[in-house]
């Protein structure tokens, strides 16, 4: 695939970044990889220098996304794309792209105002091992990348077709949002069954981000995180169970800034060549019992 080709990184802003500094290693199992002097966590899931990064602010959301290109033919592809589209897009000079762990880079907006960083060529530290602080194996990465995150929106088909027209994405199935009937599509820029999926739902009454995706390497990991999230009273707001699509097993623990990380393992990949678009009238074959965070029940 030409263009981009991973989820590299993604970052937030968040008003509690005390909350931050125990939530992701202590619960999550990431490792902070620098603490900036505004506060700012960079935070490791792998060999990546930079895979999560946690802005202070004064409102909780998704700041930017950044999107992987294998090279700077790739990015000069996606650039061409972009100019055909008539999407304007602003280059980030060498010096800015290197200090945010990048060889090259540009940036842009979906049609949410999503701030999009299209990049190739990032940081690995090799001779720095990820280290998780309770113990985690490296997340499942790689080439797949750093996960999923979904993205709730009032123009929906609009968004589709824009990640889809303009920067390649490839659509690979649909579901039915179990308890809001609200429909989900997922697409992919890899093997990764989706890297991306778009809620048709609008975001007025909360952040643009649903949830992100970090995913494991085992089963038992899926067990150990979801001990750790028990054991530190963070919110399990969807139970564990399989998700009828990509065939993820897992749960979604509440972060400190009000969205979710979903925890997971055996997500299935896609090949190319077989794969049919499908739709779903559900999103879990069993399991994942919503569960009402305390903060609304008590606004009710």
């Amino acid at each position: 695939m030409f263009g981009i080709d991973t989820l590299g990184y993604i970052g937030f802003t968040a008003r509690d970044i005390g909350a931050w500094k125990k939530f992701a290693p202590d619960v999550l199992g990431l490792q902070i990889g620098q603490e900036l002097e505004d506060g700012t966590l960079v935070l490791r899931a792998d060999l990546h220098q930079r895979r999560i990064i946690i802005h202070p602010g004064d409102h909780d959301d998704v700041a930017y996304v950044g999107w992987e290109c294998r090279s700077s033919a790739d990015l000069n592809q996606l650039r061409d794309d972009l100019r055909a589209a008539q999407i304007p897009f602003d280059e980030v000079d060498i010096e800015a792209a290197r200090a945010l762990s990048v060889r090259e880079m540009i940036r842009f907006r979906d049609l949410d105002g999503v701030l999009i960083e299209a990049h190739y060529g990032p940081t690995l530290l090799a001779n720095q091992p990820f280290v998780s602080p309770v113990g985690a194996r490296p997340f499942l990465t790689q080439e797949q990348g750093l996960g999923h995150l979904v993205l709730a929106t009032d123009r929906y088909q609009e968004q589709i077709d824009f990640y889809q027209r303009v920067l390649g994405f490839k659509l690979t199935d649909s579901l039915m949002i179990s308890g809001i009937n609200r429909e989900a599509m997922f697409m992919r820029v890899n093997e990764r069954h989706h890297s991306l999926a778009i809620v048709d739902m609008p975001p007025s009454n909360g952040p643009r981000l649903h949830h992100i995706l970090l995913e494991m390497n085992s089963l038992d990991e899926v067990g150990f995180a979801y001990s750790r999230a028990k054991a530190a009273g963070a919110h399990i707001l969807i139970d564990l169970g399989r998700h009828v699509n990509d065939n993820m097993f897992s749960f979604y623990v509440l972060t400190p800034s009000g969205w979710s990380v979903e925890i997971g393992w055996g997500g299935i990949q896609i090949d190319d060549e077989t794969w049919h678009v499908t739709h779903y009238p559900t999103n879990s074959s069993w399991g994942h019992e919503f569960r009402m965070p305390p903060a609304f029940q008590a606004s009710k």
